[in-house]
């Protein structure tokens, strides 16, 4: 009875074990790419020109806002109330809840009396 209890676990524990050995087999790395100050230089003027036309775009956008010219677009699919469940499927749903809630409690308190 305890081989067939243990053969599930260690099964698992053996494929665990194989699998796991491709995910770590990069090791290490002993040195980082290098990073040229050119590429640095050049990225940092890249980021930091402002595009003109774009913060012209979001001053006019921002302004409409403000002013109430722009209104959020509604939804393409609007919210429903209802979660398309029968009253009956409904009832049955509380009625194993609370069913469920009773079993536990009389389990629970038959196993403290031990």
């Amino acid at each position: 009875m305890t081989k067939k209890l243990l053969a599930g676990p260690l099964a698992l524990t053996l494929v665990l074990l194989a699998c796991s050995v491709p995910v770590f087999a990069d090791g290490a790395r002993t040195s980082e790419p290098p990073n040229s100050p050119e590429a640095k230089a050049a990225s940092e003027k890249a980021t930091s020109k402002p595009n003109t036309k774009l913060k012209k775009d979001m001053e006019k956008l921002l302004a409409a806002a403000k002013a109430g010219k722009v209104a959020p677009q509604q939804q393409q699919f609007p919210s429903t109330s209802r979660n398309n469940l029968s009253k009956t499927a409904k009832i049955a749903i509380i009625a194993s809840a609370i069913g469920a809630t009773i079993f536990l409690a009389i389990l629970f308190h038959d196993l403290s009396k031990d």
